[in-house]
């Protein structure tokens, strides 16, 4: 903003003495290009000067400009009286700027305006009298310090959280960062690790306690240096003098091409070697329980046929010469409809298949007298001349009285207790396995919900004593119905859910039909007060389809079969009902 017509300021002025200088217009034309707000008073606080960019940082009116430059006086008051300076008196603060630029003193300040607008604020008094100050907008930068701050914070409370010593030096050996951590791990005094210091310092004192063994302690601490100084990846375990094992593993910064400092983390592993410790131990104790109760050594050719065999009778019931020319798996395939979950020789055949040892898979057999045996069972593969196993060998250790303990307890966690179904848990691991299984063969899978009808009539018309006959009937007769590969299961009250894996939606709506019918067809006969009584019990079904292409979660998938159970409940009960596909995408 040029100053009035005939007003000579301090710069025409300059220019008139003849000095290098230059006027008024070409002042203004400089300051209007200037990033920053700028502005000129003279000696008496006139404002000889200001650009836009002033006018726009401190959002003054035009109205004060109408009459030509407002002074400073006039400035101060209106900011102060719009709340510009903070909470206080406006004359106070006014007549403070007034005082501060009264004193011609050079000055540097920041000053947030109610907006949220930080302002730099730089004021220098000129040689000719009068004052020139600049007003720069920096919030952003501010946000970004302030971001950086907290980032920094979150980041170093991290940091000190973390069980681990983390150190980093830079490329002259001087600590950057350290971890509060890290003195605990290395016993450390207060103080010891500070960033500034020279790592130097740091091994010393290591050196000096013992901390690297027995020796002179100078030549201790320069190898230690020489090697940092190459800035090389490492990874060793290292015992100090009070028996705690550390784990150190050094890892280069690298910048443009060149190392420019190095992270270290030491981790105290002093309870993990422990327990490895405790692991061989007991690894050695089971070796020799193993070899002195009841095994089977066997070895196999590269068909899979046995071609030795020493204490099979014992465990399987046929002499070791009835096993010879036997298959591997014959005895695994016989037991597969035993309660072990899943196929129990799976682990076995699939190693086998890709020439890899196995060890202690609980396999299932089933025994000459028709009983079952579980055997944990191990094996190597035996080295041909073409590289290929040219056979097996292996050992099998009888393990039924703890395996049929540990499934014991299985039935009682995975399974409901009134219907003997699979509960909640155990169908979600199933569900997951089989979502898995969908992801690499790409089969449809299916989902059914099951809900008796009217079935507080039952409980309330008979009792509870009919009310669990019945739920257990219908468990019954949907676990009866359903194929071996399926799962049915309460998910509590009167709600079953059927997995289907491998069933598109016809399959499943067919299913669910079959199953509708079954139940309806078939009353439940109980007792209640000595009086015997028949239910006929009807079922509403949702059911929904996922495929490969559109993969669900359960949540996501139970819902829509729960939708479609409403419908089935709304439309009149005892029918089955199709959830929608879902939305692509």
């Amino acid at each position: 903003m040029a100053p009035r017509d005939g007003a000579r300021t301090p710069f025409t002025r300059l220019a008139a003495g003849g000095r290098p200088g230059c006027d008024a217009q070409t002042l203004q034309a400089l300051i209007d290009n200037l990033p920053s707000g700028v502005t000129f008073f003279g000696p008496n606080l006139e404002l000889i000067a200001c650009n836009d960019r002033f006018r726009a940082l401190l959002d003054l009116p035009e109205s004060l400009f109408v009459d030509g430059m407002p002074t400073l006086v006039t400035l101060a008051r209106h900011l102060a009286a719009r709340g510009e300076y903070g909470d206080g008196d406006p004359e106070i603060q006014a007549h403070e700027v007034i005082e501060r630029y009264r004193e011609m003193r050079p000055h540097v300040y920041e000053r947030t305006r109610p907006d949220g607008t930080v302002l730099e604020v730089r004021g220098a008094p000129l040689a000719q009298g009068g004052f020139v100050t600049t007003y720069t907008d920096i919030t952003d930068r501010k946000r970004a310090e302030e971001e950086a701050k907290r980032y920094a914070s979150y980041l170093g409370a991290v940091l000190d959280s973390m069980p681990h010593g983390i150190s980093v030096i830079d490329e002259r050996l001087k600590i950057i960062f350290a971890n509060t951590r890290i003195a605990e791990i290395l016993g450390l005094p207060p103080g010891a690790f500070r960033p500034g210091d020279p790592f130097e310092a740091v091994i010393r004192h290591n050196a000096e306690r013992g901390e690297y063994g027995p020796g002179d302690t100078e030549p201790q601490v320069m190898r230690r240096i020489d090697l940092a100084l190459k800035f090389e990846p490492h990874h060793f375990e290292r015992t100090r003098p009070n028996g705690h094992v550390l784990e150190i593993q050094g890892t280069p910064v690298d910048m443009d091409g060149r190392k420019v400092g190095f992270v270290t983390t030491y981790t105290d592993i002093t309870e993990r070697k422990r327990a490895e410790e405790e692991v061989r131990r007991a690894r050695d104790l089971m070796t020799e329980a193993i070899n002195a109760s009841a095994a089977f050594v066997w070895e196999l050719d590269a068909g899979g046929r046995y071609t030795y065999s020493l204490g099979a009778e014992k465990l399987l019931g046929y002499s070791d010469a009835e096993m010879i020319g036997r298959r591997f798996g014959t005895f695994h395939e016989d037991c597969a409809d035993s309660s072990a979950a899943g196929d129990p020789s799976a682990g076995t055949h699939d190693a086998i298949a890709r020439g890899e040892p196995f060890k202690n898979v609980t396999i299932c057999l089933r025994r000459k007298d028709g009983t079952t045996v579980y055997l944990s069972s191990s094996g190597h593969p035996i080295p041909g001349s073409d590289g290929r196993p040219a056979g097996y060998r292996g050992v099998d250790v009888d393990v039924t009285e703890l395996t049929e303990a540990r499934m014991q307890l299985e039935r009682q966690a995975l399974h409901d207790p009134l219907t003997g179904l699979a509960n909640r848990h155990k169908f979600l691991e199933r569900f997951t396995l089989e979502c898995e299984r969908q992801r690499r063969w790409g089969s449809p899978l299916s989902l059914l919900v099951i809900d008796v009808d009217h079935f507080k009539r039952v409980n309330d018309g008979h009792g509870h004593l009919v009310g669990d006959v019945v739920l257990k009937r219908v468990a019954a007769l949907l676990d009866g119905t359903v194929r071996r590969t399926d799962l049915v299961a309460r998910f509590g009250g009167e709600e079953f859910i059927v997995l289907l894996p491998e069933t598109d939606a016809e399959g499943a709506a067919a299913l669910a039909e079959s199953l509708r019918t079954r139940i309806r067809a078939e009353p439940v006969r109980a007792e209640t007060g000595g009086a015997a009584v028949s239910v006929t019990v009807t079922v509403s079904i949702g059911a929904a389809t996922m495929t490969a292409l559109r993969p669900q979660s359960f949540d996501d998938l139970m819902e829509r079969a729960d939708r479609a159970v409403y419908r089935a409940k709304h439309g009149g009960r005892d029918r089955v009902e199709f959830a929608a596909a879902p939305p692509a995408g």
